[in-house]
Protein backbone atom coordinates (compact mmCIF):
# COMPACT_ATOMS: atom_id res chain seq x y z
CA UNK A 1 0.00 0.00 0.00
CA UNK A 2 1.25 3.62 -1.05
CA UNK A 3 -1.22 5.48 1.26
CA UNK A 4 -0.83 9.49 1.77
CA UNK A 5 -0.97 11.35 5.14
CA UNK A 6 -1.70 14.63 5.76
CA UNK A 7 0.61 17.06 8.36
CA UNK A 8 -1.43 20.59 9.39
CA UNK A 9 1.39 23.09 10.86
CA UNK A 10 0.34 26.40 12.80
CA UNK A 11 2.73 28.83 14.15
CA UNK A 12 1.77 27.65 17.91
CA UNK A 13 2.76 29.56 21.05
CA UNK A 14 3.00 28.79 24.87
CA UNK A 15 -1.02 30.08 25.01
CA UNK A 16 -2.72 26.75 25.61
CA UNK A 17 -5.07 27.97 22.97
CA UNK A 18 -3.00 27.38 20.27
CA UNK A 19 -2.52 23.63 20.67
CA UNK A 20 -6.09 23.82 20.72
CA UNK A 21 -6.44 25.13 17.49
CA UNK A 22 -4.66 22.98 15.74
CA UNK A 23 -6.65 20.21 17.65
CA UNK A 24 -9.37 21.93 15.93
CA UNK A 25 -7.76 21.76 12.62
CA UNK A 26 -7.26 17.61 12.88
CA UNK A 27 -10.36 16.95 13.94
CA UNK A 28 -11.93 18.90 10.37
CA UNK A 29 -9.44 17.06 8.57
CA UNK A 30 -10.25 14.23 9.62
CA UNK A 31 -14.09 14.95 8.84
CA UNK A 32 -13.50 16.25 5.70
CA UNK A 33 -11.58 12.60 4.44
CA UNK A 34 -14.41 11.23 2.17
CA UNK A 35 -14.18 14.66 0.80
CA UNK A 36 -10.94 14.67 -0.54
CA UNK A 37 -10.31 10.65 -0.92
CA UNK A 38 -9.78 7.24 0.77
CA UNK A 39 -6.48 7.39 1.39
CA UNK A 40 -6.81 9.88 4.10
CA UNK A 41 -7.25 7.26 6.83
CA UNK A 42 -7.67 9.21 10.16
CA UNK A 43 -4.39 7.43 11.83
CA UNK A 44 -3.03 9.33 8.37
CA UNK A 45 -4.19 12.99 9.57
CA UNK A 46 -2.10 14.93 12.24
CA UNK A 47 -0.21 18.18 12.77
CA UNK A 48 2.60 19.85 15.01
CA UNK A 49 3.06 23.71 15.97
CA UNK A 50 6.20 25.56 15.18
CA UNK A 51 6.39 27.23 18.31
CA UNK A 52 5.41 26.79 22.06
CA UNK A 53 6.00 22.91 22.17
CA UNK A 54 8.48 20.66 23.81
CA UNK A 55 9.62 19.15 20.49
CA UNK A 56 10.83 20.91 17.87
CA UNK A 57 9.13 20.82 14.12
CA UNK A 58 11.45 18.66 12.99
CA UNK A 59 10.92 16.32 15.83
CA UNK A 60 6.88 16.27 15.60
CA UNK A 61 7.57 15.67 11.66
CA UNK A 62 10.29 12.54 12.37
CA UNK A 63 7.72 10.84 15.21
CA UNK A 64 4.89 11.60 13.10
CA UNK A 65 6.25 9.78 9.93
CA UNK A 66 7.70 7.04 12.05
CA UNK A 67 4.38 6.71 13.36
CA UNK A 68 2.67 6.19 9.73
CA UNK A 69 5.55 4.46 7.51
CA UNK A 70 4.99 1.05 8.65
CA UNK A 71 1.88 1.06 7.41
CA UNK A 72 2.74 1.77 4.57
CA UNK A 73 2.55 5.28 3.74
CA UNK A 74 4.83 6.84 1.28
CA UNK A 75 4.01 10.62 1.26
CA UNK A 76 3.18 13.45 3.93
CA UNK A 77 2.05 16.00 2.67
CA UNK A 78 2.35 19.28 4.66
CA UNK A 79 -0.25 22.46 5.10
CA UNK A 80 1.06 25.48 6.33
CA UNK A 81 -1.81 27.01 8.12
CA UNK A 82 -0.71 30.40 7.19
CA UNK A 83 -2.28 33.41 6.07
CA UNK A 84 1.19 35.53 5.13
CA UNK A 85 4.10 33.95 4.37
CA UNK A 86 7.05 35.92 5.99
CA UNK A 87 10.19 34.14 7.35
CA UNK A 88 7.76 31.20 9.19
CA UNK A 89 6.94 29.90 5.66
CA UNK A 90 9.19 31.10 3.47
CA UNK A 91 12.63 29.46 5.93
CA UNK A 92 11.66 28.26 9.02
CA UNK A 93 8.96 25.59 8.22
CA UNK A 94 11.40 24.13 5.04
CA UNK A 95 14.42 24.03 7.44
CA UNK A 96 12.29 22.06 10.14
CA UNK A 97 11.07 19.56 7.08
CA UNK A 98 15.30 18.96 5.80
CA UNK A 99 16.02 18.61 9.64
CA UNK A 100 13.45 15.87 10.03
CA UNK A 101 14.12 14.30 6.40
CA UNK A 102 17.63 13.95 7.02
CA UNK A 103 16.83 11.90 10.44
CA UNK A 104 14.92 9.88 8.33
CA UNK A 105 17.25 8.28 5.64
CA UNK A 106 17.73 4.99 6.95
CA UNK A 107 14.21 4.34 8.08
CA UNK A 108 13.20 5.49 4.40
CA UNK A 109 15.96 3.46 2.66
CA UNK A 110 14.79 0.33 5.18
CA UNK A 111 10.86 1.04 3.92
CA UNK A 112 11.51 1.63 0.23
CA UNK A 113 14.81 -0.16 -1.20
CA UNK A 114 13.28 0.04 -4.63
CA UNK A 115 13.28 3.76 -4.15
CA UNK A 116 16.50 6.08 -4.78
CA UNK A 117 17.94 7.61 -1.83
CA UNK A 118 17.31 10.96 -2.91
CA UNK A 119 13.58 10.01 -2.29
CA UNK A 120 11.76 12.97 -0.35
CA UNK A 121 8.71 11.52 1.62
CA UNK A 122 7.46 15.24 2.71
CA UNK A 123 5.74 17.42 -0.22
CA UNK A 124 4.95 20.80 1.41
CA UNK A 125 1.97 23.13 0.25
CA UNK A 126 1.06 26.32 -0.47
CA UNK A 127 0.05 28.31 2.87
CA UNK A 128 -3.68 28.75 2.97
CA UNK A 129 -3.10 32.46 2.29
CA UNK A 130 -2.40 32.23 -1.00
CA UNK A 131 -6.05 30.87 -2.14
CA UNK A 132 -7.24 33.12 -4.48
CA UNK A 133 -10.92 32.82 -2.65
CA UNK A 134 -9.15 35.37 0.60
CA UNK A 135 -9.89 38.49 -1.00
CA UNK A 136 -13.96 37.65 -1.52
CA UNK A 137 -14.20 35.83 2.19
CA UNK A 138 -12.56 38.68 3.35
CA UNK A 139 -14.93 41.76 1.38
CA UNK A 140 -17.61 39.59 2.30
CA UNK A 141 -17.03 38.98 5.99
CA UNK A 142 -16.66 43.19 6.14
CA UNK A 143 -20.26 43.34 4.51
CA UNK A 144 -21.26 41.40 6.99
CA UNK A 145 -20.84 43.61 9.86
CA UNK A 146 -21.53 46.98 7.49
CA UNK A 147 -24.01 49.55 8.71
CA UNK A 148 -26.45 49.12 6.23
CA UNK A 149 -28.64 52.20 6.66
CA UNK A 150 -25.34 54.35 4.51
CA UNK A 151 -26.36 57.08 6.91
CA UNK A 152 -23.04 57.53 8.15
CA UNK A 153 -19.50 57.73 7.02
CA UNK A 154 -17.97 54.03 7.92
CA UNK A 155 -14.24 52.91 7.79
CA UNK A 156 -12.95 49.60 7.66
CA UNK A 157 -9.00 48.93 9.06
CA UNK A 158 -7.90 45.61 8.15
CA UNK A 159 -5.32 44.35 11.20
CA UNK A 160 -2.22 41.75 10.32
CA UNK A 161 0.75 41.48 12.43
CA UNK A 162 3.06 42.96 9.86
CA UNK A 163 6.79 42.24 8.76
CA UNK A 164 10.01 44.58 8.59
CA UNK A 165 11.22 42.78 5.52
CA UNK A 166 11.18 44.86 2.85
CA UNK A 167 7.54 44.06 0.23
CA UNK A 168 6.26 41.41 2.86
CA UNK A 169 3.34 43.55 4.01
CA UNK A 170 2.17 44.40 -0.31
CA UNK A 171 0.03 41.44 0.11
CA UNK A 172 -2.26 42.84 3.01
CA UNK A 173 -2.00 46.41 1.25
CA UNK A 174 -3.37 44.84 -1.67
CA UNK A 175 -5.99 42.66 0.59
CA UNK A 176 -6.97 45.94 2.23
CA UNK A 177 -7.52 47.78 -1.14
CA UNK A 178 -9.73 44.34 -2.17
CA UNK A 179 -11.82 45.12 1.19
CA UNK A 180 -12.39 48.56 0.45
CA UNK A 181 -10.30 49.07 3.59
CA UNK A 182 -6.74 50.29 5.21
CA UNK A 183 -4.35 48.32 6.17
CA UNK A 184 -2.84 48.55 9.92
CA UNK A 185 -0.38 46.19 11.27
CA UNK A 186 0.77 44.62 15.11
CA UNK A 187 4.50 45.28 14.46
CA UNK A 188 5.09 47.95 12.09
CA UNK A 189 4.04 51.50 10.92
CA UNK A 190 1.32 52.21 10.32
CA UNK A 191 0.07 50.88 13.67
CA UNK A 192 -4.33 50.76 14.40
CA UNK A 193 -3.51 54.16 16.68
CA UNK A 194 -2.03 55.84 13.55
CA UNK A 195 -5.18 54.51 11.04
CA UNK A 196 -7.75 55.26 13.59
CA UNK A 197 -6.61 58.95 14.09
CA UNK A 198 -6.74 58.97 9.89
CA UNK A 199 -9.89 57.83 9.57
CA UNK A 200 -11.33 59.97 12.64
CA UNK A 201 -9.45 63.13 10.60
CA UNK A 202 -11.55 62.25 7.68
CA UNK A 203 -15.19 62.24 9.52
CA UNK A 204 -15.41 58.43 9.82
CA UNK A 205 -18.07 58.17 12.53
CA UNK A 206 -17.83 54.80 12.55
CA UNK A 207 -15.11 51.79 12.57
CA UNK A 208 -14.55 48.37 11.71
CA UNK A 209 -11.44 46.46 12.74
CA UNK A 210 -10.54 42.77 11.11
CA UNK A 211 -7.66 41.52 12.76
CA UNK A 212 -6.44 39.13 9.89
CA UNK A 213 -5.08 35.88 11.73
CA UNK A 214 -6.20 32.58 12.01
CA UNK A 215 -7.46 32.43 15.55
CA UNK A 216 -8.57 34.55 18.62
CA UNK A 217 -5.81 34.77 20.88
CA UNK A 218 -3.26 36.90 22.52
CA UNK A 219 -3.06 39.55 19.79
CA UNK A 220 -6.35 39.77 19.31
CA UNK A 221 -7.04 40.29 22.72
CA UNK A 222 -4.30 42.95 22.86
CA UNK A 223 -5.79 45.26 19.74
CA UNK A 224 -9.28 44.52 21.22
CA UNK A 225 -8.05 46.83 24.62
CA UNK A 226 -6.29 49.15 21.90
CA UNK A 227 -9.99 50.07 20.62
CA UNK A 228 -11.65 50.82 23.97
CA UNK A 229 -9.51 54.11 24.29
CA UNK A 230 -11.83 55.41 21.60
CA UNK A 231 -15.16 54.27 22.60
CA UNK A 232 -15.83 57.83 23.90
CA UNK A 233 -14.57 59.23 20.33
CA UNK A 234 -16.29 56.92 17.82
CA UNK A 235 -18.12 54.06 17.14
CA UNK A 236 -15.20 51.04 16.95
CA UNK A 237 -15.89 47.49 16.82
CA UNK A 238 -13.50 44.65 16.11
CA UNK A 239 -14.84 42.07 14.05
CA UNK A 240 -14.08 38.41 14.07
CA UNK A 241 -11.28 36.55 12.91
CA UNK A 242 -12.52 35.95 9.23
CA UNK A 243 -12.07 32.75 8.85
CA UNK A 244 -14.08 29.64 11.05
CA UNK A 245 -11.80 26.52 11.18
CA UNK A 246 -13.47 24.36 8.37
CA UNK A 247 -13.18 27.12 6.18
CA UNK A 248 -9.16 27.36 7.07
CA UNK A 249 -9.03 23.61 6.67
CA UNK A 250 -11.40 23.42 3.68
CA UNK A 251 -8.94 26.17 1.63
CA UNK A 252 -5.98 24.06 2.85
CA UNK A 253 -7.08 20.67 1.35
CA UNK A 254 -7.97 22.75 -1.68
CA UNK A 255 -4.54 23.53 -2.35
CA UNK A 256 -3.32 19.70 -2.40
Amino acid sequence: MNATALFLVTHGSSDRRSWLALQNFVAVARSRKNKYGDDYDNRYISGGCLEGQELSLSQQLEQFATEVIPDGVSEIVILPLFLLEGVHVSEDIPEQIAIAESKLTDKLAEKFPDKSSDRSIFRLMAHVGTDKQIPSLLLQHFEKYSDESGLEKQGRILMAHGSRRFGANQVVEDLATQSQAIAAYWGVEPKIETQIENLLAQGFHKINVLPYFLTEGGITEAIANKLELYRDRTQIQQLPVPLSNEQIVDLALKLI
